[in-house]
């Protein structure tokens, strides 16, 4: 009786440890494929960083600061779109590691899923919202970003909500270039809103509903910036994305002006 006793006691025993190490492999196999296509990304990002050249030399000395700056900086967006034909721009927020090709398809969905190469990964890449015009840019661009936890894709975007971050100088505006011009994007409003409570539109019906979306982004901001001229002609620009969980998100809104 004594023996039968314990085998009794042993089946149960016997099927948690199965049940755990079965957690465990399974865990261990998520964790690998997460760091491995961090590292995929990280390694496409590393490789596109050629298709950006910087040369002082090349800019007007008479020009103003802002144009020499920004002529300085040369995109090969044929070498981009040879890559990936989705390529619709590019962006670059000084003193983070935010700097990506940003691309675009008919939904909102693939590169969520997808990186630049196409090729299936977790951590996505940095898309445009299918509605956004490049031509002749919406009044309002949206870009999207996953936040990893590995500090990679858009998660620096949620060092602009802290206090130590200033917002003078270089840290005022960021790049964003298409292949037909370059922009200054002057960031005036920043901050994080529930999900569930999140609409953002790329073409307003008028210029009225335009300004009443202006305003009210501008009295979201949590931090705060000096006046920022926008009229009906003006373009902005809102980066999007997740504050590493499904409940909020994080926004930056910009204006977009064309250094010419």
């Amino acid at each position: 009786m004594k023996e039968k006793k314990e085998k009794r006691i042993s089946i149960p025993l016997l099927i948690f440890r199965l049940i755990s190490l079965a957690i465990i492999i399974v865990c261990s196999v998520i964790l690998i494929r997460w760091q491995i296509q961090n590292n995929e990304n990280k390694d496409i990002q590393s490789s596109l960083s050629s298709t950006v050249t910087y040369d002082n030399t090349s800019a007007s000395s008479g020009d103003s600061p802002i144009k020499q700056e920004f002529d300085a900086i040369n995109v090969d967006f044929n070498s981009l779109l040879e890559q990936n034909p989705d390529t619709v721009a590019w962006v670059k927020i000084k003193n983070t590691n935010i700097e990506f090709p940003v691309v675009q398809t008919t939904d909102n969905d693939f590169y969520l899923k997808h990186n630049f190469s196409k090729k299936y990964n977790g951590a996505g890449w940095i898309f445009a919202d299918y509605n956004c015009k490049f031509d002749n840019l919406s009044q309002n661009t949206i870009v999207y970003g996953h936040n990893r936890r590995n500090g990679t894709m858009f998660s620096n975007l949620g060092h602009l909500l802290d206090e130590s971050w200033s917002f003078d100088g270089d840290n005022s505006y960021f790049y964003f270039f298409t292949p037909n011009a370059k922009y200054k994007a002057t960031i005036f409003s920043i901050y994080m809103i529930k999900a569930d409570g999140l609409t953002i539109t790329s073409v307003f019906s008028s210029d009225t509903d335009f300004l009443d979306y202006i305003k009210t982004i501008k009295e979201r901001s949590e931090r705060e910036f000096k006046e920022t001229i926008i009229n009906g002609d003006s373009r902005i620009i809102t980066l999007c994305t997740c504050d590493n969980t499904s409940k909020n998100r994080i926004l930056v809104h910009a204006l977009l002006e064309e250094v010419k």
